[in-house]
């Protein structure tokens, strides 16, 4: 089960009923942003910029009691100097968490429990997002506060050392310690991303968290945290000339001090590799596996690639390939998984969170955690079938029963206000001429099992396959790869003769990547510098 405090950097303020609502105050200007300090702002070489936007207000206004907010930056840890990863997503932290206006984080905090208000932050590569939830009643009052955690953060230096040393612990413990599947993944982008701007986790690495300071916070905040990259959405039942409102506060913020977003460099990758990450205590074998792919949202293959990676293993569902053969009819693990984009689960969910968007995406699947002694084997098969997936394709029988599956499914993903105002920034983001879900249905309905296969081939380049593990005794493990070994599955029950037989062809089958294109890396210096 994945932990919040590693997954993401949500961080709630309060949550809570009763008490008398918090009388509204008087709003104050806006701080003109400080100067940003040379040591945050200087790179050698500076990276090239993408020009400032203009403020984009979203309005979903309906009779619900709620009403909710939801403010995205086009700025994520892409964005944190090197020296400082975790810069970006630690100022959002402290931006909810180190006080704001004339309030302490405590003060704060007082203050949201009577309204039971929300407010949260949560940052990914190329996107921070800020969300604040309240009853209509208490808007005005809320509002007070959701914006001057926006426009006049305190960074108060005892907050802030505090939440250095949490996002420290959950680097080192947390990352490192309790979360194989998670370390997996971010090692996994770590490989396809390597000597990039999305190489190093929202976290931030341990060098990086150790030279970050208050006046670090301030100088980013003013940078990318600014009226030239923002987009704000609003939902539910608030009244009459409050979007005007805050299109006239959040449009002033920090003018002077913003700077456009980094433009990203190519990915440049030579051949296979794996990355075992050697962790003595782990009792099972993580293994995350992907490419980089040039489709994004507004790209004319995404629903045929979308379409693919639920055909291999939709999200925590019995709809993939992957998940009937692997844990289905071998039991090997809890799950298997693909994805056509970045993923992030939200909260407890089985649904992807919103607001991650990224202008370069890679495509890749999840073995959720097998025992050691299978690991060699399941690897070969999520491999031979990637390959298989990508040679033969998906037959017209499957196509059609996985349009059927998505095309009802994915309307889950918008259950709530927030959850569609959050879609509806993303498509902003991409610059969708139509809604993302109603995109996608009318792009599967025109789709053929020709055109998905197709774009398989187009996209997924297999030589270039990447593969991140998590395993005690990573150097026999490697070993054992590189050699090719017969890796056979010893079965709990009894199983068809079919399946035998295939096992037998699996625990055979040549991954192809030899010793000198793998790494073993001791967990302790990943994420390290």
């Amino acid at each position: 089960m994945m932990r919040p405090v590693v997954l993401s950097s949500w961080v709630v303020l309060a949550l809570a009923c009763g008490g008398a609502p918090t009388p509204p105050a008087e709003i104050p200007p806006v701080d003109q942003a400080p100067e940003a300090t040379s040591e945050v702002v200087e790179q050698a070489p500076a990276p090239e910029r993408e020009d400032l936007g203009v403020l984009e207000l979203i309005e979903m206004r309906s009779g619900s009691p709620m009403v909710t907010l939801r403010v995205a930056f086009d700025a994520g840890s892409a964005e944190d100097p090197d020296g400082r990863e975790g810069l970006t997503r630690l100022t959002a932290e402290a931006m909810v968490e180190a006080g704001a206006g004339d309030r302490s984080y405590a003060q704060l905090t007082e203050a949201l429990y009577p309204m039971a208000g929300e407010i949260h932050a949560a940052t990914d590569r190329d996107q921070t997002v800020f969300v604040g939830r309240v009853h209509r009643d208490h808007l005005d009052a809320f509002y007070a506060l959701f914006r001057d955690v926006l426009a006049r953060p305190r960074f108060d230096e005892r907050d802030v050392e505090r939440l250095l040393a949490r996002a420290r612990t959950a680097l080192t413990m947390g990352l490192r310690g309790n979360d194989d599947e998670e370390l997996g993944k971010q090692v996994l982008q770590a490989m396809l991303y390597e000597g990039h701007p999305y190489g190093h986790p929202e976290l931030g690495t341990e060098r990086g968290l150790g030279a970050i300071g208050p006046d670090d916070l301030r100088a980013q905040a003013a940078r990318v945290f600014c009226s030239g990259r923002v987009t704000v959405g609003l939902a539910g039942g608030y009244p009459e000339g409050f979007a005007a409102r805050v299109r006239g506060d959040l449009g002033a913020m920090r003018r002077d001090g913003c700077v456009g977003r980094i433009r990203l460099p190519a990915v440049e990758l030579d051949g296979m590799r794996i990355w075992l990450v050697d962790k003595p205590d782990a009792r099972s074998v993580a293994v995350s596996l992907g490419v980089p792919i040039d489709v994004t949202r507004d790209h004319e293959d995404y629903a045929a690639l979308t379409l693919a990676a639920a055909y291999l293993g939709q999200h925590r569902t019995f709809a993939g390939r992957l998940m009937q053969k692997m844990r289905g009819d071998r039991g090997l693990n809890y799950g298997d998984y693909a994805y056509a984009e970045h993923f992030v689960q939200e909260g407890w969910s089985r649904f992807p969170r919103p607001n991650i968007s990224r202008r370069q995406q890679y495509f890749s699947a999840w073995v959720r955690p097998v025992q050691p002694e299978n690991a060699h084997f399941a690897i070969r098969m999520v491999v031979r079938e990637l390959r298989q997936f990508v040679r033969d394709g998906i037959s017209t029988e499957d196509f059609e029963r996985i349009r059927t599956f998505v095309d009802r499914y994915y309307a889950l993903y918008l259950q709530t206000e927030s959850r569609r105002l959050g879609f509806a920034i993303d498509d902003r983001y991409y610059d969708s001429p139509q809604p993302w879900l109603e995109g996608l249905r009318e792009a599967w309905r025109r789709l053929t099992p020709e055109q998905v296969n197709a774009a398989v081939r187009r996209h997924l380049d297999l030589s270039k396959l990447q593969i991140a593990i998590v395993a005690a005794d990573a150097q026999a493990l490697a070993d054992r790869l590189a050699s090719e070994v017969e890796s056979p599955l010893r079965h709990r029950g009894a199983p068809s003769e079919a399946i035998l037989a295939e096992d037998r062809e699996i625990a055979r089958y040549r991954i192809g990547i030899g010793r000198d294109r793998m790494r073993v890396l001791p967990v302790a210096e990943i994420f390290a510098q």
